[in-house]
């Protein structure tokens, strides 16, 4: 059983390479947040609805020139056309990115050209125009969108891919709130035979109320609702939640199964970007004091 100091030096370690997504409508906020991360963090620009691809490429080639990683969003349902993918790709390659995630997505545009992530990567544009790193999505608490069988299939396929090309393949996983379904979730997928690397995502601080929204929107509600059990019936809705159990979770995991292939947490920040990063930010330096079960934590604001 580990020390609260080796705990607290694992939990530190695990933050400290964090992803973070951000979308084109932070662009207002762009020095604001910028100023919180450290030069090479990996910054994902989310493709939100009813901004086109063009907008997603123009705000990845401002963060990579900021000295950030930018980790664009490539939809595969919002491609109208292989032609429309290959441009965007030697774009962002011109701009300097040569990361992205790809990802299904929720929305389709009429005659979509593409229905799969896997579709996408099959096309072999993403080696083509000199890619080096690819995220594909994971769902640890199942996929409302297409179905759990679905998700899981889809997951053995991009493992599959993975072992036949020269990408850097791993998983960017669904965020949730149930620290045990993301451990057992990496159990089964590594008895099934995948051996991809996952940055588990997780909410970062935000008040009760927008995590539960977000949480329904995007298919954890299940999750959603556990967290809103364990904060109580009688919870300020507004009062700010932070993923300090779920991180400890993880990392105490890590301590005792060196295998893991759960590798860095990647923050959806639901609460604001540079909220999450100063959250981030402080854990990694161990500004932080576990609690009395050792379960959780306090940051040092």
């Amino acid at each position: 059983m580990s020390s609260n100091a080796e705990l607290g030096e694992a939990i530190a370690t695990f933050v400290d390479d964090y992803s973070i997504e951000v979308t084109p409508h932070d662009a207002g906020k762009f020095d604001e947040i910028t100023a919180e991360l450290k030069p090479g963090t990996s910054v994902y620009v989310a493709h939100p609805p009813n901004m086109a691809l063009s907008d997603v490429v123009e705000f990845a080639g401002k963060v990579q020139r900021a000295g950030f990683e930018a980790v664009p969003h490539i939809i595969a349902r919002k491609l109208e056309s292989r032609a429309q993918l290959d441009a965007g790709l030697r774009q962002l390659r011109k701009l300097g990115v040569q990361r992205a995630l790809v990802v299904a997505g929720d929305i389709v545009v009429p005659d979509n050209a593409f229905d799969s992530s896997l579709e996408v990567l099959q096309t072999g544009l993403l080696s083509e125009h000199g890619f080096t790193d690819v995220g594909v999505a994971g769902h640890p608490e199942g996929s409302k969108a297409i179905g759990d069988d679905r998700a899981w299939q889809a997951l053995l396929d991009k493992a599959a891919f993975a072992r036949d090309t020269h990408l850097n393949v791993y998983i960017a996983s669904q965020f949730g709130f149930d620290p045990g379904a993301i451990t057992a979730w990496e159990a089964a997928t590594s008895q099934a035979g995948v051996t991809l690397d996952v940055h588990v995502g997780m909410a970062g601080p935000a008040s009760l109320r927008q995590l539960a929204r977000f949480a329904m929107l995007c298919g954890v509600g299940a999750s959603a609702r556990m967290l809103m059990t364990r904060a109580g019936a009688t919870a300020n809705l507004l009062k700010t939640q932070a993923p300090d159990e779920l991180v400890t979770h993880v990392a105490r995991h890590k301590l005792s199964h060196p295998e893991s292939r759960l590798t860095k947490p990647h923050f959806f920040a639901f609460g604001g970007v540079a909220k999450t990063a100063r959250w981030a930010n402080a854990v990694r330096e161990q500004r932080f004091v576990l609690n009395r079960q050792a379960t959780g934590f306090d940051v040092d604001s």
